[in-house]
């Protein structure tokens, strides 16, 4: 009777012990993503719903469920984390994860259409897109999925792209990353990295007040920039025997086209590290084109409105030799000159590594030593707990 009092206390114990740990671990992974600052045509669909229906403020969106939005349609998404996800006009993405890992939550979700900004707080967020899957750690980035074009922008911080071919792209900060799709083929052609035009700041400006200084420390480097350019000097006119001189080597239609200045042709960089590319003037020129051309044919480019870009060298995550030129165009949009290629080599870069989902401490339970292991101690919560044994083999229990 003794021995059945005590297993009934003891099995009464247990329930009493694991109800405990099941509260302590629903309350520390409550993970919830909530509609607010819903202005114009905001609908939402869960999961297990057929339709959308009218989303209204405060209403909590579940994994798999979907966000649209209409012509004059925004909304925000607050995530447990802190992390904001506000979602533009005309767009409609799918919350795909939203789970608890090591430093924050990963969240990620797909976007078929529209825009959406992503201000991390914490942990990391995926949006993933027709081209590949942008990446975002404590950082500002957006993303754009519009006529046949991806536009990814990162204003502030650790932002990256894996490419359906498996290559991971570095975003550096005020830069933007843009596809194009083949209307024929509907293939997406090769992403073209450049640095953020003041429309993309004024977007960001105008959907986000929670970036509004980063936005003014963008604008302030675009102004310094365009106050140290040289006016664009007034054409002469040139006599009739020079417009019989043949072109410049480099390509140009008559006058010096830029001459590749640094790095110097044959540089070795390492793996990682910022390295700034430098070149001289083209005159007439109002944006460059930076190539880059790698030994396996894989090219990158980036256009800048200066004779100068710095960036982080993993941004060309292949390795070996790259070959790369600059090409200058005039305010039309006509090509002026190419300059002369210049080569450079570095080592393949490591991909971006993804933050994994991490196992609930409440749920680790380390195995009990010998040493520290006591067959016969009657409780419950212990490693060592055997009811049987101690039935057969503890008495006085």
């Amino acid at each position: 009777m003794k021995k059945t009092a005590y297993h009934l206390l003891a099995i009464i114990t247990a329930i009493v012990v694991l109800a405990a740990c099941q509260g302590e671990k629903s309350e520390s992974t409550l993970l919830t993503a909530t509609l607010s600052e819903l202005t114009g045509t905001v609908e939402l669909k869960q999961a297990e719903q057929a339709d959308f229906s009218q989303a209204e403020t405060n209403l909590v969106l579940n994994v798999n469920g979907q966000v649209r939005t209409g012509a004059d349609g925004r909304a925000r998404l607050d995530l447990s984390s802190g992390t904001i996800i506000r979602v533009a006009p005309s767009s409609l993405f799918t919350l795909t994860s939203n789970e608890e890992v090591e430093g924050g939550l990963f969240t990620k979700i797909a976007l078929e259409a529209g825009k959406v900004f992503v201000i991390l707080n914490g942990g990391q967020a995926d949006v993933e897109t027709p081209s590949g899957v942008a990446s975002v750690k404590g950082s500002y980035l957006s993303v754009q999925v519009v006529d046949g074009q991806i536009v990814i922008t990162c204003l502030e911080g650790n932002c990256s792209l894996a490419g359906n071919n498996g290559e991971e792209i570095v975003i550096p900060e005020g830069f933007m990353l843009t596809f194009v799709q083949d209307p024929n083929t509907g293939e997406w052609g090769a992403p073209v990295l450049g640095e953020m035009s003041p429309e993309e700041f004024e977007d960001w400006l105008n959907n986000n007040p929670e970036a509004k200084q980063l936005v003014e420390q963008g604008f302030a480097a675009l102004t310094a920039l365009a106050s140290t350019e040289e006016p664009t000097e007034e054409p002469t006119e040139v006599p009739t025997e020079a417009a019989t001189e043949p072109a410049d080597s480099a390509g140009g239609t008559g006058g010096a086209c830029s001459q590749i200045e640094s790095p110097a042709s044959g540089s070795g960089f390492g793996q990682n590290g910022q390295v700034n590319f430098a070149w001289t003037e083209t005159s007439g020129a109002s944006v460059y084109v930076i190539t880059f051309i790698n030994a396996d044919g894989s090219r990158a480019r980036i256009e800048t409105r200066t004779n100068n870009t710095s960036f982080y060298i993993e941004v060309l995550p292949n390795g070996g030799v790259y070959e790369w030129t600059v090409t200058a165009y005039g305010s039309d949009g006509a090509e002026i000159c190419t300059s002369t290629p210049a080569t450079f080599t570095k080592p393949k870069a490591d991909p971006t590594q993804k933050i994994p989902p991490t196992q609930d401490p409440n749920d680790i339970q380390e195995e009990p030593s010998a040493s520290s292991c006591d067959p016969c101690d009657p409780n419950p919560s212990s490693g060592c707990y055997d009811y049987m044994y101690i039935m057969e083999f503890c008495p006085g229990l």
